[in-house]
C-alpha cells in the first residue's frame, strides 16, 4: 500500500497535468499519461483526502470585477508580540481578504497577501482588521504595482513537452463582462476548480451541459485563475524565499519580465517599497538560493538584492489553510457565500 504521506512520480505527473488543465477528463488524461483513468481517479482521491494536493479558483485583479474588492493587492508585514504568533495567525486566517499567510525570517513574523477594492480600502483593512488583532505589535504595507507572474503559473517539471502540449486547454473565451452568474460560479469553484458540473447545475438550477459550458467559459476568461496546488515540502521543495530587488528604473520592464519567466519563480511583481521588484522562489535546498542569486547577479548586473526572507512554513495559501507540513486543512471563502437569485 502506498504511504499516504508520500508523493511519487506518478502523483507529480498527475498534479502537473492538472496544473495545465484543471478540468481535463480522466479519460483524456489517462491517454496522455499512459495510466488507466480509474487509477488516476483513485490517486487523486487519495491526494485530496490526505491534503497533499488541492484545487482553488480565485478572481484576477481586473476592472470587470468592479465592486467586488479585488483591485488592490499588497504584501503586509506583521510583527507579533513574542509568544503570540500562533494565535495571531489563527485570527488572521479567518479574514477573507487575507489570501496568503507566510511565516518568515527577519524582523517580521508573518507576511500576508491582502486584497481590497482600492488602495484606500486596503489601508483601512490593515488598520481596522489586521493591526487591531490582539498580539499584533506592528504592520507595514507594500502595495503591488504590477503583477507579472503569480503562483497559478508555477509548474512542476514532471511531464514532457509533448505531454504538456497535448493537455493545453483551449482559451480565448469569456471576454464579456462577468455577471452575477459568474460570481455564483466563482463562489462554488473557489475551494475546488474541479467541482463536478452536475453539482454546479443543481445549485444553479440548470442542466449539467449548460453548467459545464458556463464553467469552461469562465475558466478560459481573463477574470479568474484556477490552480492545482501541492504540499510542496512533501513533494521535495524544502525552501521558499522572497527576494526584494532594486532594479534600475530604465531596465525595470525588461528585467522584471526576464525574472518572471524563470522556472523557480512563484510570484514576481513591481512593488511600492524601498525595492521596486519582489520575487518569490521555491527551491529544493537552502543552498540553491546562493546559486539562484548568483544567476541574478550574472544575468542582471545592475540589479541588487536589498533583502531576502526565508519562509519556513505557509499557514494559508489562496484561501486554503495549511498544516505545519504544508498539507491542506480547510478553506476560507474570499467572500460570503450567496446563492444565485
Amino acid at each position: 500500500m502506498q504511504d499516504s504521506s508520500k508523493v511519487d512520480e506518478t502523483d507529480l505527473s498527475l498534479i502537473h497535468a492538472l496544473q495545465i488543465n484543471p478540468r481535463v477528463t480522466w479519460t483524456r488524461l489517462g491517454g496522455v499519461l499512459d495510466v488507466d483513468p480509474s487509477t488516476l481517479t483513485r490517486r487523486w482521491r487519495r491526494l485530496t483526502r490526505e491534503g497533499l494536493a488541492w484545487f482553488s479558483c480565485y478572481p484576477r485583479r481586473n476592472p470587470a470585477w468592479t465592486g467586488h474588492g479585488w483591485q488592490a493587492n499588497a504584501f503586509v508585514e506583521v510583527e507579533t508580540v513574542p509568544g503570540n504568533r500562533r494565535a495571531v495567525t489563527e485570527d488572521l486566517a479567518r479574514l477573507s481578504n487575507v489570501w496568503n499567510i507566510d511565516a518568515t525570517s527577519g524582523r517580521r513574523d508573518l507576511m500576508l497577501t491582502v486584497s481590497a477594492g482600492s488602495v484606500m480600502a486596503l489601508d483601512e483593512e490593515v488598520m481596522t482588521s489586521i493591526a487591531t488583532i490582539p498580539g499584533v505589535r506592528a504592520t507595514r504595507t507594500h502595495f503591488f504595482r504590477r503583477i507579472l507572474r503569480e503562483g497559478g503559473s508555477w509548474r512542476l517539471d514532471a511531464l514532457s513537452p509533448d505531454q504538456q502540449r497535448a493537455l493545453k486547454p483551449a482559451g480565448g473565451q469569456g471576454k464579456s463582462r462577468p455577471g452575477e452568474r459568474d460570481l455564483a460560479l466563482l463562489r462554488m469553484l473557489g475551494p475546488n476548480a474541479r467541482l463536478p458540473a452536475s453539482e454546479a447545475a443543481q445549485r444553479l438550477g440548470c442542466s449539467t451541459a449548460t453548467a459545464s459550458r458556463w464553467i469552461e467559459r469562465l475558466l478560459a476568461s481573463d477574470y479568474v485563475s484556477a490552480r492545482c496546488e501541492v504540499a510542496h515540502y512533501l513533494a521535495g521543495w524544502q525552501v521558499a524565499a522572497t527576494l526584494w530587488l532594486d532594479v534600475p528604473q530604465r531596465e525595470l520592464t525588461t528585467v522584471a519580465a526576464a525574472i518572471a519567466s524563470l522556472p523557480e519563480i512563484r510570484l514576481c511583481a513591481t512593488i511600492g517599497s524601498e525595492a521596486n521588484l519582489v520575487a518569490q522562489v521555491w527551491l529544493h535546498r537552502l543552498e540553491d538560493l546562493d546559486e539562484f542569486e548568483e544567476q541574478l547577479a550574472t544575468d542582471f548586473s545592475g540589479t541588487r538584492v536589498l533583502d531576502r526572507w526565508i519562509t519556513p512554513r505557509f499557514a494559508k495559501r489562496m484561501g486554503h489553510t495549511l498544516r505545519a507540513d504544508g498539507r491542506r486543512k480547510d478553506f476560507v471563502p474570499f467572500f460570503a457565500e450567496r446563492e444565485p437569485a
